[in-house]
């Protein structure tokens, strides 16, 4: 599924020509403009001529775009991570390597300083990168700072919580995943539902807006007292999940921000005799490993982090071999998630 489109500034530093334009001047593909710059036997004579003449007309000089399409193992594909997110970082290694492998390219991977991620992107993309993957929610941070219009490469972000104004992406519907285990619970019969949104992130407007559609379905008055927002890790969720599940109980189901976070209110709800989900049940986000290894196992979203890399490594290589290093309009491509159902949820408890 993807969404609708919407004009792209172009990437070249001066607003110069780029390779795409030269091939529809002259009347051909963006491979073989790169095969007449590279120089390469392959191409007829009158054909050759016409590229040389769009290349002339229009003062177009090749950027490291165009230079990678000689030849598929010279591209290099930047991957950046936290080394905080290491659950996440294993999926998107997982997809991102897989793609890249059978597509010839290069992966090269580099962490970015939480103090400054914004910078650390822009140091990295002054090592010569053809293009850039960025997880979340990094890659909401470099499409609000303008990166994307700066910088001569192209991104495509992984997962972002809604689709980006500048960058193409590739990611799951999160208010459609928020709305369906917000209904699981309705459907149990919960009525006091807390809800944890992320710090800063878009994810957090897209599935509070879930939340509060299947609320208002069911004719629930949302409570926005039962909303938190805290970071999505698992130190973060043990001090909410004291506050919210001991020092002033008042819900009977939680949806964390992601898996770790839940895994923390059930450690915290346990060591307070409190029985999941008999007293309260709890969903994660993601289904990471954890989901499985702690006890009960945890309802959940599984987002295909491995697929989304995937998608959009090849998304990549595509635009860099036959796009010319940018594509023509913002595209947001969806993959489909899913509720995975385990032992978290019950029904509320009698006095809820």
């Amino acid at each position: 599924m993807t969404s609708g489109t919407t004009p792209r500034k172009r990437r070249r530093g001066g607003g110069g020509p780029t390779i795409a334009e030269v091939a529809e001047l002259a009347g051909v593909s963006t491979m073989t403009v790169s095969n007449v710059l590279n120089n390469r036997p392959v191409v007829h004579a009158d054909t050759r001529d016409a590229v040389l003449k769009a290349v002339k007309a229009l003062n177009y000089t090749p950027n490291s775009a165009a230079r990678a399409l000689a030849s598929a193992a010279t591209l290099r594909i930047g991957l950046v991570h936290s080394d905080a997110e290491s659950a996440l970082l294993s999926a998107i290694l997982v997809g991102s390597l897989k793609a890249a492998s059978r597509l010839g390219a290069q992966l090269i991977i580099n962490s970015y300083d939480l103090a400054d991620p914004v910078g650390g992107v822009e140091a990295f993309l002054k090592t010569g990168l053809d293009g850039l993957l960025l997880p979340p929610p990094l890659c909401e941070m470099v499409s609000a700072a303008g990166i994307p219009e700066r910088h001569d490469t192209a991104m495509i972000a992984l997962a972002p919580g809604g689709d980006l104004r500048n960058m193409d992406c590739v990611r799951i519907d999160d208010e459609q995943a928020a709305y369906e285990v917000t209904r699981i619970l309705l459907e149990k019969g919960h009525r006091r539902i807390g809800f944890v949104t992320l710090p800063g992130a878009l994810v957090a407007v897209s599935r509070l807006r879930g939340y509060l559609r299947a609320l208002g379905e069911q004719s629930v008055i949302p409570d926005m007292s039962l909303v938190w927002e805290a970071r999505p890790t698992f130190d973060a969720g043990l001090d909410l999940a004291q506050r919210v599940l001991i020092d002033d109980r008042r819900v009977t189901a939680m949806i964390a921000g992601n898996d770790d976070m839940a895994a923390a209110f059930v450690n915290v709800a346990l060591r307070n005799n409190l029985s999941v989900p008999g007293d309260v049940s709890i969903i994660g986000f993601d289904d990471t490993p954890i989901a499985v290894k702690i006890w009960p196992a945890l309802t959940t979203v599984r987002q295909p982090l491995a697929l989304i890399a995937e998608r959009a490594t090849e998304r990549l290589v595509s635009i860099l071999r036959e796009e010319g290093g940018k594509s023509a309009a913002v595209e947001a491509s969806y993959v489909d998630f899913t509720v995975i159902e385990r032992n978290s949820v019950g029904v509320p408890p009698k006095d809820g």
